[in-house]
């Protein structure tokens, strides 16, 4: 098992624990052999590779191409694979949607769709921002008064001027152009997972603050970690982000929507 990272403003060590915890427990109950689906995998230093391990027959999916031959150079190996579409053929035990139902036009029929290729008995685990929270609030704040903008062109005279030194290394690729296109709330996320085939079993809190300006200010170690840890005691509409698990249901027919 990979080392986790420091936390960093976004709670990202947190969610990465609510995963792989989710992760083991249904392997704990159904077998340490199974397959997993990491639907938007991106270029896999995110989640991914915390994923590939022992027992786990992994599937990163992701239509960034730039993304996809960063992973496949640093994190495919024998037991994890990188495509840019779902492989056919194969039921999975668990899905796994981290920070990607946000980005899609229509995660109902997506929802919808991968319900045919998961197991009975299988799980889908999570995570998305909640659409009226802290962070979609500070993104908002952040492209009206262009703060980020002018942030960036202060970084990038003072690297003209000093040099960019020791530490800066080649970029990993991101795709920055698929932005978010919904905001979801908590009834509207419950609502689309229904009506997706898929009933809730698991629901937590990630971070309080986060975003680009939290991500510049709040620099500190011990803040981060308590701004994680904060959440837990903060009501769902206060938090940035929410991790969930769902199950499929089972017996229910639902009217597919076309992708």
């Amino acid at each position: 098992m990979r080392i986790l990272p420091n936390e960093n403003i976004y709670g990202h060590t947190k969610k990465l624990k609510f995963i792989l915890e989710h992760l083991k427990g249904y392997m704990d109950l159904n077998g340490e052999s199974i397959s997993v689906l990491d639907f938007g995998c991106g270029n896999g230093t995110a989640a991914s590779q915390f994923l590939i391990q022992e027992g786990v027959r992994y599937y990163g999916v992701d239509c960034h191409e730039p993304s996809l031959s960063y992973a496949r150079e640093h994190f495919q190996c024998k037991n994890a694979t990188f495509l840019n579409q779902v492989p056919e053929g194969i039921l999975f035990d668990v899905i796994v949607y981290a920070d990607i139902l946000e980005h899609l036009e229509n995660p109902l029929a997506v929802l919808q769709e991968h319900s045919n290729i998961l197991k009975r008995g299988g799980m889908i685990i999570a995570s998305v921002p909640n659409g009226t929270g802290p962070f979609e609030k500070e993104k908002r704040i952040d492209k009206l008064l262009a703060l980020s903008v002018w942030i960036g062109l202060a970084a990038d005279i003072k690297r003209r001027l000093i040099g960019p030194g020791p530490l800066c290394n080649k970029a990993i690729p991101y795709n920055s152009n698929s932005g978010h296109v919904q905001f979801f709330n908590r009834r509207s996320l419950l609502s689309t997972l229904k009506q997706g085939g898929f009933e809730i079993e698991c629901f937590g809190k990630g971070a309080f603050l986060s975003g680009p300006l939290s991500e510049r200010i709040l620099r500190s170690v011990w803040i981060k970690r308590a701004n994680s840890k904060i959440g837990d005691f903060l009501p769902y509409w206060a938090v940035s982000t929410w991790y969930f698990t769902a199950k499929k249901r089972t017996g229910i027919p639902f009217e597919k929507t076309n992708l």
